[in-house]
């Protein structure tokens, strides 16, 4: 296959029209079709051709042209389970798709053995798989405890048909809490789900979890579990916290287990800087008077919670506190940092506060609250060599739409931060899709347009080291002799 990878990445653009005429004539073996069905260019309808009749050799080989497979593909592959490669089955494995992939595989624990297994930044499809299975179990279970209890148990290691589990967990005996998975029994009616989990001791739902917690994905896992045991109701323990402590659990579940692990409260006081939902329900548990002078109670407030609950009471969730007075008392004395964390979220957030918020150390405020005010996204995007992951702060910003598209091309600033956040936006969208990278092109189609020859030359040369923005690289690159 080396061999073939070679030929063809040396033999210029592919006739393709051309291959799949000759494959008609005499079939290419299956080393040549390994080859071709995982090229990147390869059109749908050859690949087709290639995979009939269906190869499972062949079929695994889809993985690399980093694009779905076709949905009778997928059906092909969840009949012949336990002949494709489980990185093939979490590469292909999503929303989508999760329910046919579910429903159509014989052979449900070589599914689930897929879906253990650790490719990077499969997570999503992790949790659809769980939640998926849940829903189909919730429709054909309803509420029966024992039924769910009997699943939980079987489905990880279940050798036959999804249908083949709902049927023995309906007429299996009662079973053992303790034998339940969590990762089924979380998805479960409320009712159900804390039934069970609210008369266990922390021992039994220890084991009841081991087998999401050993797994490489566990943090995903861990937050999909414990966001549904608050949410069904169950009442918060210690052993929740710590699970809490260290996952991305929703807002809500941090606010939920809060109080009950000290790690796990001071993490959440470390979040609620930059996290509003985080910071909002958490000040509602600790609320205060209306303060006869904001400024000295900002100032004393030991944390973002707080500070949050002081401005709560003195303008509601939603106000805006006096701008003017909090700008006068920066110039005089700088705020503390969380207090400026909580207030970045505010509708009006000054500029002259923005540019306080401090870019480098521990915090790196400026970064987080980047996109949640316009003031702090300028402030972020005019100074992007000072911030960490500025990638990462632009496309919060163009997520969020906290500024427009137009702005962020004129005064973002260094160019090369803003080039490189549009090259890793054009693995996911195009210009024609997307507004950043159509003014993107616009920009630059323009600029080589008006240009003298030599312009590209000059734009590589200058861009290392340039610091100004892109219209100003732009604008230097016409203009280098």
């Amino acid at each position: 296959m080396l061999d073939g990878d070679a030929v063809l990445d040396t033999s210029g653009p592919l006739d393709w029209a051309g291959l799949a005429a000759e494959h008609r004539r005499a079939p290419f073996g299956r080393v040549q079709r390994r080859v071709l069905v995982a090229r990147t260019d390869c059109p749908e309808a050859f690949v087709t051709e290639l995979l009939t009749p269906w190869d499972s050799g062949v079929a695994n080989r889809l993985v690399m042209r980093r694009a779905p497979a076709p949905r009778w593909a997928i059906r092909a592959a969840a009949e012949r389970i336990g002949e494709m490669r489980p990185s093939f089955l979490r590469a292909e494995l999503s929303q989508r798709n999760v329910e046919e992939m579910i429903l159509g595989t014989p052979h449900l624990n070589l599914l689930v053995r897929a879906v253990d297994g650790y490719d990077h930044n499969h997570h999503r499809q992790v949790r659809a798989f769980w939640e998926c299975a849940g829903v189909l179990l919730w429709s054909r279970l309803g509420d029966d405890r024992s039924a769910w209890l009997a699943a939980s148990a079987s489905l990880p290691g279940h050798p036959w048909t999804f249908d083949h589990l709902v049927r023995v967990a309906r007429r299996r005996p009662a079973v053992p809490a303790e034998r339940a998975d969590l990762r089924v029994l979380a998805q479960a009616p409320d009712a159900v789900l804390t039934g069970v989990a609210a008369g266990l001791p922390d021992r039994t739902l220890g084991a009841m979890a081991d087998p999401a917690r050993s797994l490489r994905a566990r943090g995903v896992l861990t937050a999909m579990i414990v966001d549904r045991l608050a949410e069904s109701g169950v009442p918060p323990r210690e052993l929740f916290a710590r699970w809490t402590y260290g996952s991305r659990c929703e807002p809500a579940t941090r606010v939920w287990a809060h109080g009950l692990y000290p790690s796990l409260d001071s993490t959440n006081r470390s979040a609620a800087v930059y996290d509003v939902p985080l910071r909002r329900m958490l000040a509602a548990r600790f609320p205060a008077r209306r303060p006869t002078d904001l400024i000295a109670a900002l100032r004393s407030c030991p944390d973002a919670i707080r500070a949050e609950a002081l401005l709560t009471a003195a303008c509601g969730e939603q106000g805006s506190p006096d701008w003017r007075a909090l700008v006068r008392a920066q110039r005089r004395r700088s705020l503390p940092d969380h207090v400026l964390g909580a207030l970045a979220a505010r509708a009006g957030f000054p500029a002259r506060l923005a540019r306080a918020l401090p870019t480098r150390g521990s915090t790196g405020l400026r970064e987080l609250v980047a996109s949640q005010s316009p003031e702090a996204a300028r402030a972020a995007v005019t100074a992007l060599h000072r911030i960490h992951n500025a990638e990462g702060v632009l496309n919060r910003i163009h997520a969020t739409g906290v500024l427009p598209d137009e702005e962020v091309l004129a005064i973002g600033r260094p160019a090369r931060d803003v080039l490189v956040f549009a090259y890793s936006l054009s693995h996911r969208t195009t210009p024609a899709e997307d507004r950043f990278l159509g003014g993107l092109v616009r920009l630059v189609e323009e600029a080589a347009r008006e240009a003298p020859p030599g312009f590209w030359t000059a734009l590589l040369d200058l861009l290392p080291d340039f610091g100004g923005t892109l219209p100003e690289l732009l604008a230097a690159a016409r203009e280098r002799p």
